[in-house]
């Protein structure tokens, strides 16, 4: 703080000197070259000046620069001169304040910016100035100093060209970088001001006459001018106007150019508001170009980025197409591969596509297929079902499913289920036509029509068979057929649940639904299915089920085969868990441990978060061991394991490693809190009631802990390396006297 309030003093000391000796200095040479009828007076632009580029803060050296041009320079008196100083800061400021009143004012950017700055610094704030000067001069007097009427006028007029003409230029060249010119320097940025420059000399040295010639020469520098605000940079052209200026200025008052030559005593207050009307032109001018630029360039900007999404949209669309022509020679692809035939058809019925079984089915070839109907390609049998079918479906069902016989000339007459849906367009979901699946259960139909003659024989053997059998109907899953082992196996019988629907008795419903998909996707049987199912009685059980759909009494129906896996279900989970439990704590193991905090230690690398691994163990276990026996050592290890797991929280782990060794795991965990947390369960540990009731007074059992913490910052390569620290830490705890935590500090423990 100190050293930052250090260099605000000395940047604002060497301001403040730098501007007051600009402005006495700058008054001294305008008043040795005319000490009357000034044509500009600069140190009114240096107070403007000074003041947009560093604000109120220069207030005391305006006054007091001001204060010493106009009592030791110009030989006012004491009185006159504090108020001339006081309004020549009060002017600036008011035209500052008004500035900065316009929200969007960030200094020349704009031609709104020149018109406030003309009109605030130039109108208003020379007025303020002038006219506190002329109320000094009609109070106090200016000594031996004749006192003209129009004095305020003169002054105001001055003034205000003055700060129009040069402060622009003074803070555009303040604002711009070299790198900024060097990028912008091109060959116009030498000649353009070289022939302004020359053509002024050319002009303003001519020899005074009264010849009216040098005045329109005159008007001939200004296309230089012009075409330097509209092509160079905004500080070049406004420095070059604020030269050609000065050189106007300075030929003038040494009695050359044809400004001199007019006539009448208010000659030098025209030259002032030419000279104002030149400059403003040029900075607005200026200000105009650099508008035109921005605009260009964002026009430029808007038309590359318009591009670039054409250029976008085009390769997508042609990636798209490529997409969709590869999509669909897959499409066909996957239809031709189906085993079962298919066809497409328009809303008329007339096909449009069909795969290659279909094909096969009909003995026809795809041309002779396309544009016909399903009576003429199938028959009166079949095609009259085939439209009626699609009828239905445009009435608004979703899905139709029948079966129909099909009568082929050369073949044997067959019988097909058919299954047809519609088919919408993606975008507008408008019908665009009817997609028709055929499966032939002509096996399926023989059979039924066998297990129909056979039906007593099947009854007798399904009712005495070993094997679970269930027959439900397809559409509400009602109980149509049950054998004894069935009943047995559901604790219920068929007498009691016949017509009722089965569909409560499967664990997840989803599970039904997705079977029948399957059945249709395969033709209509599945087998090694795996499903949890409730008996009657409400308890849960575990069946293996081979499936057929088919046929029984007119409806279609599932018959079901189930084996009882209940055991073995149990039997897989308790392998399960023996493989990542242990069997004396019930905790996690060794095995489980590990390849969690592996897990975890791949998270808190990718997510940057800390996470801590307590090792601990129980201090003279063996003496325990031998004192009290394995049964009681055990007692303690469980009883040991139980107090761990009580003082941790839900994301914690806890895991025994072996013996009396233990890790726990704690996520999102910094080393302060875990040595809390280590503390926490050392007492714990201390104060629990795990020694037999037999154990003497002093006899007390207790832990020692150490600690790892994994950093983002941290080099680990695996869990067991942090593991591996955590034991070190509790090998220290140990040396230490036991009963206590240890931090992994990185220092290896001190060999025993």
């Amino acid at each position: 703080m100190c050293s930052v309030s250090t260099r605000s003093v000395i940047r604002w000391l060497f301001w403040s000197v730098g501007l007051a000796a600009c402005y006495i200095l700058v008054a001294w040479l305008v008043l040795g070259v005319r000490s009357s009828e000034l044509i500009l007076w600069p140190s009114a632009a240096v107070a403007a000046f000074g003041l947009i580029a560093r604000g109120p803060s220069m207030v005391p050296a305006i006054a007091l620069a001001s204060w010493v041009s106009d009592y030791m320079l110009l030989g006012w008196g004491l009185q006159a001169s504090a108020l001339i100083a006081a309004g020549d800061v009060l002017g600036p400021l008011l035209g500052l304040w008004l500035l900065r009143r316009r929200a969007r004012w960030q200094g020349f950017e704009t031609t709104a910016d020149g018109l406030w700055f003309i009109g605030a610094m130039g109108v208003i704030g020379a007025g303020v100035s002038a006219t506190v000067g002329a109320a000094a001069a009609a109070t106090f007097g200016f000594g031996q100093t004749p006192v003209s009427p129009d004095l305020g006028v003169q002054w105001w007029v001055t003034d205000m060209a003055s700060i129009v003409v040069l402060t622009p230029a003074a803070e555009l060249l303040r604002r711009v970088s070299l790198q900024t010119l060097r990028a912008a320097f091109n060959g116009e940025m030498v000649w353009l001001p070289a022939l302004a420059v020359i053509g002024t000399l050319l002009v303003y040295l001519m020899p005074v006459g009264q010849s009216a010639l040098p005045i329109g020469l005159a008007s001939l520098v200004m296309l230089p001018l012009l075409w330097s605000a509209m092509r160079l940079p905004l500080a070049v052209s406004a420095a070059l106007s604020a030269v050609i200026s000065l050189l106007i200025v300075t030929a003038t008052v040494l009695q050359h150019g044809p400004m001199y030559s007019m006539l009448g005593s208010d000659r030098f207050m025209s030259m002032q508001i030419i000279l104002l009307a030149f400059a403003s032109a040029m900075l607005l001018a200026g200000l105009l170009a650099n508008e035109r630029t921005v605009a260009l360039k964002q026009v430029r900007d808007i038309n590359a980025t318009l591009e670039k999404k054409v250029n976008r949209r085009t390769a997508a669309l042609q990636i798209s197409q490529a997409t969709t022509q590869a999509q669909l020679r897959f499409q066909e692809s996957l239809l031709n591969a189906l085993p079962n035939p298919v066809a497409f058809s328009d809303p008329q019925g007339r096909f449009t596509r069909v795969n290659v079984a279909f094909n096969l089915l009909v003995g026809l070839s795809g041309p002779e297929i396309h544009g016909r109907t399903g009576t003429q390609i199938l028959g009166t049998t079949l095609g009259r079902i085939w439209e009626d079918m699609d009828s239905e479906l445009l009435s608004g069902s979703l899905q139709v499913t029948r079966e129909a016989p099909y009568l082929h000339p050369d073949h044997e007459p067959t019988v097909w289920i058919l299954n047809k849906a519609l088919v919408r367009d993606a975008v507008s979901r408008q019908i665009v036509g009817v997609v028709t699946s055929m499966q032939d259960i002509t096996a399926i139909k023989q059979l039924q029509q066998q297990l129909s003659e056979d039906e007593q024989r099947f009854r007798f053997l399904a009712e005495e068979s070993p094997v679970p059998l269930v027959i439900t109907r397809t559409s509400d899953a009602a109980l149509l057929f049950s054998n004894k082992a069935a009943d047995s196996l559901f604790r219920g019988s068929y007498a009691e649940h016949a017509g009722q629907s089965m569909r409560p008795l499967w664990g997840d419903s989803v599970d039904r639904d997705q079977l029948l998909a399957r059945l249709q996707r395969e033709g209509g049987i599945v087998r090694g299915v795996e499903a949890q199912f409730r008996r009657f009685d409400g308890t849960e059980v575990w069946l293996l089920l081979s499936v057929t759909r088919g046929r029984y009494r007119d409806d279609d129906a599932l018959i079901f085969a189930f084996k009882d896996i209940t055991e073995a279900k149990a039997r897989e989970s308790e392998l399960r868990n023996l493989a990542y439990t242990d069997t004396l704590t019930g905790i996690p193991n060794r095995r489980y441990f590990l390849a969690r905090a592996a897990l975890e230690l791949r998270r808190a690398q990718r997510e940057g978060s800390p996470f801590v691994v307590l090792a601990l163990d129980i201090d003279r276990f063996k003496q325990i061991n031998d004192r009290f026996g394995h049964q009681v050592g055990d007692a303690v290890i469980r009883c040991f394991a139980q107090t761990c797991m009580q003082q941790l929280r839900g994301p914690d782990l806890c895991g025994r490693l072996g013996g009396d060794e233990f890790a726990i795991l704690l996520p999102q965990t910094t080393r302060q809190v875990a040595f809390d947390v280590a503390q926490r369960l050392r007492l714990s540990i201390q104060e629990a009631s795990c020694l037999p009731s037999s154990a003497p007074d002093g006899l007390t059992l207790t832990t020692s802990i150490g600690i790892a913490e994994f950093l983002p910052t941290s080099t680990l390569m695996d869990a067991d390396e942090l593991l591996d620290r955590a034991d070190q830490a509790l090998y220290r705890a140990k040396q230490a006297g036991r009963n206590r935590v240890e931090i992994w500090t990185g220092e290896a423990p001190a060999p025993v």
